[in-house]
């Protein structure tokens, strides 16, 4: 069997990448059903097909290529290649920085309270420059007037993990749930709240993640949505199909454990790639998000909706080597 592999991959170590039967995918708003995620390298086809429109805009001879790949029988193709259809992989160099990122599913009111007091903000359409909408600080001066609510929150820190991670859902009392995707953001630059906790030092650079960032809210809400305001950068969102959310910023629907967010100046939107860490055995997954703070050498793994998928992304830091696996060119 001819794969083109860099001398790091073996096949051995490549054994895994074998597809099993797809997960499908559900249309229902019980929570119970959109909550969850996927074990990896279960759904790589699947992710590859919802890739290659996206990759299409940017290598359309790989795009097609995969494409023929996919149009071949599942039982004579394979993700680590065959004599016929050969792989390559080819290695990106250097470390990346990995992070994960999940989808919140939160309880919500249609109208504010003296609980719910956090909005989820819809997008103000009649302001046609993404520049002209407003920065975090101006919020509370247009919110219900020209900017529109989705849905009020308890937790401040909640409404803005769900910004973070570009996708949420809202469950209200009478059993509704809206799926909400990122729409577009105001094009501030974007500030970490993580950092700007570390360089006040409320929180330590060597241990923060989400689980500590969490705990200083609950012991000081109010200091930590305070620096929250620092970030001018605001993300609003409009109401989605539960078939096409959690919904990337390219517009196709993320898999749990094959979709990651990439800085497309570093790789390219639409590429499958192999990443693989001391924390992450090699893993299938296809680069169709980006985000405010994936930048340069960095990865964003996203891991599926609700709190159980939440927690692991909070914790999820690592270093990966990271190579882009397309189909070889066949001899003619």
């Amino acid at each position: 069997m001819t794969i083109l592999l860099p001398t790091k991959w073996t096949p051995t170590a490549l054994a895994i990448l074998f597809l099993s039967t797809l997960v499908a995918c559900t249309t229902t708003t019980d929570s119970r059903k959109i909550a969850g995620t996927s074990p990896a390298n279960t759904r790589v086809d699947e992710a590859i097909a919802l890739a290659i429109p996206v990759l299409e805009r940017t290598d359309p001879d790989t795009a097609a290529r995969w494409r023929d790949w996919l149009a071949c029988p599942a039982t004579t193709r394979s993700i680590r290649g065959t004599d016929d259809r050969p792989m390559s992989l080819q290695s990106v160099p250097g470390p990346f920085e990995a992070t994960a990122y999940a989808a919140p599913i939160l309880d919500a009111r249609r109208s504010r309270d003296e609980t719910h007091r956090h909005p989820i903000l819809g997008d103000p359409s009649h302001i046609k420059a993404s520049h002209a909408l407003p920065i975090r600080r101006a919020i509370p001066d247009v919110v219900e007037t020209s900017v529109p609510v989705l849905g009020w929150v308890a937790d401040g820190l909640d409404a803005y993990l769900a910004e973070v991670n570009g996708s949420t859902a809202l469950r209200f009392p009478d059993g509704t749930i809206e799926c909400l995707a990122w729409s577009r953001t105001n094009e501030r630059e974007y500030t970490s709240l993580g950092r700007r906790m570390v360089e006040t030092g409320i929180a330590d650079e060597d241990s923060i993640d989400l689980d500590v960032i969490r705990a200083r809210h609950a012991e000081d809400p109010e200091t930590v949505e305070r620096l929250m305001l620092d970030n001018d950068r605001v993300v609003f969102f409009e109401i989605v199909p539960a078939s096409a959310w959690p919904r990337a910023s390219t517009g196709v629907r993320l898999v749990p454990r094959h979709a990651v967010a990439v800085d497309p100046e570093v790789i390219p939107l639409g590429s499958v790639l192999v990443i693989e860490g001391p924390d992450l055995r090699p893993t299938v997954v296809v680069a169709v998000d980006i985000g405010g703070a994936i930048r340069g050498r960095r990865l964003d793994l996203y891991l599926g909706a609700g709190d159980q998928a939440l927690q692991e992304a909070g914790r999820l830091k690592t270093d990966l080597r990271v190579s882009i696996l397309e189909p070889a060119h066949r001899n003619r």
